[in-house]
């Protein structure tokens, strides 16, 4: 299941696409789209524009002349198409070309925001790979230094700080895999690369407790109460400060 935190930084993305969807209508009123309402239903699918002849925008490029596959309207009108059909991996790459050939097009923040999303929607909890949370957090920051005072900055600042939450549990995960197998440099490693992100919560306190552990266990004590005693600070009433040994 996605994080609580990921949940909630995802609530707004409906009202931002209809936003965005509007004003690429209002941009390309030229017959290529057109308006037949902005909604949106509770599956959180993109309903806010209705593309004209959306199955007809996913077409084999080599059929298509140059000019129009790299149009910046075209591009995001097949971003779009991808969207609803939830061919999150293909919408990544329309819009990926988009931000990479015009980033500075009045349309290149929503762009932008929608490669992080489609990134996003590729993260699976079952999966090991972390390259779509990598991808989608590095998208996410490109929204916040690229493009700032965007409407999508604030949104994207939430899944910054969620998917950097979802990154730090992976991270824990294999630690603890490591620690569970008595592996304990190698979960040292894990658990010493999570506690530089600097993130507060209840993974930092658990990883705090068992890289002490681990520590403890091939006998470097030194190493083993320095993690205790930040735990003891920072997390005072931590059900884990009555595990310690020392």
């Amino acid at each position: 299941m996605e994080s609580k935190e990921l949940k909630i930084a995802i609530k707004g993305q409906r009202a931002l696409r209809m936003i965005a969807h509007c004003r690429l209508v209002l941009l390309v009123m030229t017959g290529s789209f057109f308006i037949l309402g902005c909604t949106t239903n509770l599956s959180g699918k993109s309903e806010l524009l209705t593309l004209s002849h959306t199955d007809e925008a996913i077409v084999d490029l080599a059929d298509q002349e140059t000019a129009t596959i790299y149009d910046p309207l075209s591009l995001l009108k097949r971003g779009e198409a991808y969207w609803v059909k939830e061919d999150y991996v293909s919408a990544a790459s329309e819009y990926r070309r988009f931000v990479e050939l015009f980033p500075s097009h009045r349309m290149a923040p929503f762009a932008q925001y929608s490669l992080a999303q489609s990134y996003a929607h590729q993260i699976s909890t079952t999966d090991r790979d972390p390259t779509p949370i990598e991808n989608a957090l590095v998208s996410f920051n490109k929204v916040l230094t690229k493009y700032p005072d965007s409407l999508y900055t604030e949104e994207a600042a939430k899944k910054v700080k969620a998917l950097k939450n979802q990154q730090a549990e992976y991270q824990f995960r294999i630690g603890y895999f490591y620690y569970k197998q008595e592996a304990y440099p190698a979960a040292i490693a894990r658990f010493d690369n999570l506690l530089k992100m600097e993130l507060q919560g209840d993974v930092t306190e658990k990883t705090l407790y068992y890289i002490g552990i681990a520590h403890y266990r091939i006998g470097n004590r030194e190493m083993a109460e320095l993690a205790f005693q930040r735990l003891k600070s920072e997390y005072a009433a931590s059900p884990y400060i009555h595990k310690i040994p020392l």
